[in-house]
């Protein structure tokens, strides 16, 4: 592991932050309107492949389970980011601030939508659980994070294959190939090679769940 200023690579102004925060505020508007219109404000959002999956308007059960699934690590990973980017972890240095607001953005972001689009398939969301986090400093938030995405990129990859309707395997594609860049930015930040293999390894809800469960209370 690097020291502390090799965590931070090459950053821009703070006006690319206060940008991103305004992204993710726009984009969850739209969500909290397709919540209540269906899957034409997510269109409107330029969210394609979740705007495809709700005017589906129903999934089979075993794709909603797999969704709330999703969503449970979602708010984990959100959550997670959220509170390193207040501070929670100690006092972060510019680099790694970038990297905890621009993930925030994009974890709350996928909260959202799986929110709007569940029960545009005729589901229920799933309640954000308890969480609990260990006391972390800047190394090891950043090193607590590749482990974190990199158990999404696996869980995605594993229930892909047993997602039935092709608008929600779409939708789940698209988180997916997001949350292998947050685990190859997160390898970066912490001074490590960021593509670090030639081939993924999908990994099992117990899997899964193993490596989380720490971070339920």
């Amino acid at each position: 592991m690097a020291n502390n200023g090799a965590l931070a690579p090459s950053t821009r102004s703070g006006r690319n932050m206060n940008e991103t925060t305004v992204t993710a505020q726009s984009r969850r508007g739209f969500l909290g309107k397709a919540a209540l219109l269906g899957g034409g404000a997510l269109a409107a959002g330029g969210l394609g492949a979740f705007a495809e999956a709700a005017r589906a308007q129903s999934a089979p059960a075993s794709d909603l389970a797999i969704l709330n699934f999703a969503l449970t690590l979602e708010y984990l990973e959100a959550e997670f980011y959220d509170r390193a980017r207040q501070g929670d972890f100690g006092n972060l240095n510019t680099g790694v601030q970038r990297f905890a607001e621009v993930l925030y953005s994009h974890e709350q972001a996928h909260v959202d939508t799986l929110n709007a689009t569940i029960p545009a398939l005729g589901g229920t969301p799933v309640r954000k659980p308890a969480l609990k986090f260990p006391k972390l400093t800047q190394k090891t938030f950043v090193r607590t994070s590749i482990v974190l995405e990199q158990t999404g990129v696996g869980a995605y990859g594993g229930a892909f294959p047993s997602l039935k309707l092709k608008a929600v395997k779409e939708a789940a594609l698209a988180i997916h190939s997001v949350e292998a860049r947050h685990a190859a930015y997160a390898r970066l930040v912490a001074g490590t090679l960021p593509a670090n293999v030639a081939f993924f390894s999908p990994l099992t809800k117990e899997q899964v769940l193993k490596r989380a469960a720490p971070f339920f209370a």
